[in-house]
């Protein structure tokens, strides 16, 4: 399969949008072919080749094609938006939108991303090693429905509203969340290992979000469940394990605290309390 790396040659003044560079479509054009690719700067097209460097390797050892950034991309929105196959590398940070609707394959991060980092995400594995900015995982505006499926981890910090409305999947956050944390979560798996902000679950209908390291705060909002969840919590153990870190820590002997809610809105999600 092929390897194609995008080397960029200086910050664009303005925006990119950047979402028809995706691995299964540049796999199949040649390096000037994709150096004329046109992409938009602000309200004006520009060339792929006046941005980038392009170089086009053939890996035996690949088994889908992939795309790789190299430089900062943060001004690059939308990379990986609708993505269908194939691995994508950012050896930096991203934009906005990164894998926005994505239904397949792999996006590996290594910087910060901005807001709605896979939003509407309905499949395949999106993972940030830096922090990401609000709306991950949830709505795009004027959407009934967030994260549809697949993974999402994110080894840094998020913004507000992580998750909002999401409806299926799991999100894995090693830091701490901001508020509105599963905001109108209607059902999927949020693990958060660090604190969050104001309101979390506010809104939330059905799901699970599991805190490692946060008191839960005074609310009336959820109520206190006796319910034996051991089944499903030997289930979710090594799911969140395989991923590191304080995850790796968690025990199938030892169950959760749960609360169910929210009740304001007739809720039947859980809040599992680990720490």
């Amino acid at each position: 399969m092929k390897r194609i790396t995008l080397r960029l040659k200086h910050a664009p003044s303005l925006r990119i949008d950047a979402r028809d560079l995706l691995p299964a479509r540049l796999a199949e054009l040649s390096a000037v072919e994709i150096g004329r690719m046109a992409l938009w700067h602000g309200s004006e097209p520009i060339n792929v080749g006046d941005l980038f460097a392009v170089e086009i390797a053939d890996e035996a050892t690949l088994d889908v094609p992939q795309l790789r950034f190299e430089g900062d991309m943060q001004r690059f929105d939308r990379l990986g938006s609708r993505m269908e196959a194939g691995h994508l590398v950012i050896e930096g940070n991203a934009g906005d939108f990164l894998g926005a609707q994505m239904s397949a394959g792999t996006i590996v991060v290594e910087g910060h991303c901005g807001s709605f980092t896979a939003c509407e995400l309905s499949g395949g594995r999106v993972e940030i090693h830096g922090n990401t900015g609000d709306f991950a995982g949830a709505a795009l505006p004027g959407d009934m429905d967030g994260m549809r499926g697949g993974t999402l981890v994110i080894h840094g910090h998020a913004g507000a509203r992580l998750c909002d409305r999401m409806r299926r999947g799991t999100t894995v956050l090693f830091g701490s969340a901001g508020p509105f944390v599963a905001s109108r979560m209607v059902a999927g798996t949020i693990a958060v290992a660090g604190s969050v902000g104001e309101h979390p679950a506010y809104g939330m209908r059905r799901g699970s979000l599991l805190l490692l390291d946060s008191a839960w705060p005074a609310t009336q909002r959820f109520a206190e469940n006796a319910s034996d969840i051991d089944v499903f919590w030997r289930l979710l153990v090594p799911t969140l394990a395989r991923e590191g870190g304080a995850f790796a820590m968690l025990s199938r002997a030892q169950p959760p605290r749960r609360l169910r809610g929210d009740v304001s809105v007739q809720g039947k999600g859980e809040i599992l309390l680990a720490g």
